[in-house]
């Protein structure tokens, strides 16, 4: 087995795997959170969890990790930045998903898609309808695979349609990106199942 970098959370002090943790640089400007890890300079990693990061801002461990002095974003402001990325790469995941054909919205097609065990992780839409969720005929894998983000608007305009309140990912390794991703964001802000 190849050989996986291993980073320290600069809150909590554990040890992770370098991608189950988030790059932070010093910039020009300040800190950056480099989530593609392309920026150039001083870095360090926090776990993607509301503690840790809060703990490594307010004890000022991730400007002395970078070693930066300066004013410190607010935790409330630094969780929101992450969100945003970590929503703008599920945003990216989906896009990529239905442009390689890999990816079943509405309905319709889920359903379908379900019924011939393709769907590898389904995305509900925060505002579609219980009973919808409720007509679906689960697999017990696709019980655990389910996440609840975005709404029907937000989702179909990805998609370039109206309105898509339901999308089925039938791809392992794009749905495995976009699980990794909800799950680092359920860490910061709460995702209904």
């Amino acid at each position: 087995m190849k050989h996986q970098p291993e980073r320290t959370c600069i809150g909590c002090r554990n040890v992770f795997a370098k991608d189950e943790v988030i790059r932070v640089v010093s910039g020009p400007t300040g800190i950056v959170i480099d989530y593609r890890e392309k920026l150039p300079g001083r870095a360090g990693y926090v776990c993607p969890k509301r503690d840790c990061i809060q703990k490594s801002l307010n004890r000022e461990n991730l400007a002395r990790a970078l070693r930066q002095k300066g004013r410190l974003p607010d935790p409330e402001e630094f969780i929101s930045w992450l969100e945003k990325s970590i929503e703008d790469k599920i945003r990216s995941l989906i896009v990529m998903s239905a442009k390689a054909g890999k990816l079943a919205a509405g309905f319709s097609a889920v359903q379908d898609a379900v019924e011939k065990d393709r769907v590898r992780m389904l995305l509900f839409a925060q505002d579609l309808s219980a009973g919808t969720k409720e007509k679906l005929a689960l697999t017990p894998v696709l019980m655990q695979r389910q996440a609840t983000l975005f709404t029907r608007d937000e989702i179909g305009g990805l998609l370039s349609r109206e309105l898509v309140g339901l999308i089925g990912i039938t791809d392992e390794g794009l749905a495995n990106a976009v699980w990794k991703e909800t799950e680092r964001l359920k860490g910061l802000i709460k995702i209904s199942e």
